[in-house]
């Protein structure tokens, strides 16, 4: 009887725990650039040891220069697989003293796993 009753409390005890969210430290291989939650449901990330690399063109919307991050509401990126939408990237300080609010550019990025950079920039 006793082997049955065990398995009943560990049953019990992983329904129990079923559904229930876990919190999990960062970690550091989290990503440099972050995405908006709303904009990253069509966005496939590249296997963690792929790298891919595209361009495409787009409108800064934000820059925060003590991050090394630039937002870009930017149109389709096919060497990425990337649809239409606005996204930080993540940039070498020397590139982002290129960029200003409000530039449309078309850049070049490098995506490996879920970090994106900008490699260059150029005014549109």
């Amino acid at each position: 009887m006793k082997p049955v009753l065990i398995l009943s409390a560990g049953l019990a005890l992983a329904l129990a725990a079923c559904g229930q969210k876990t919190e999990q430290a960062p970690t550091a291989s989290a990503p440099a650039a972050s995405v908006p939650a709303s904009d990253t449901a069509e966005m496939p990330a590249a296997p963690a040891s792929a790298e891919l690399s595209g361009s495409g063109s787009g409108a800064i919307t934000a820059i925060d220069a003590e991050a090394g991050t630039v937002t870009i509401d930017h149109g389709p990126i096919p060497g990425v697989n990337w649809p239409a939408m606005t996204m930080a990237f993540t940039m070498r300080p020397a590139i982002l003293q290129k960029a200003k609010v409000g530039d449309h550019v078309q850049f070049d990025v490098t995506v490996k796993g879920s970090t994106a950079e900008v490699t260059e920039i150029r005014p549109q």
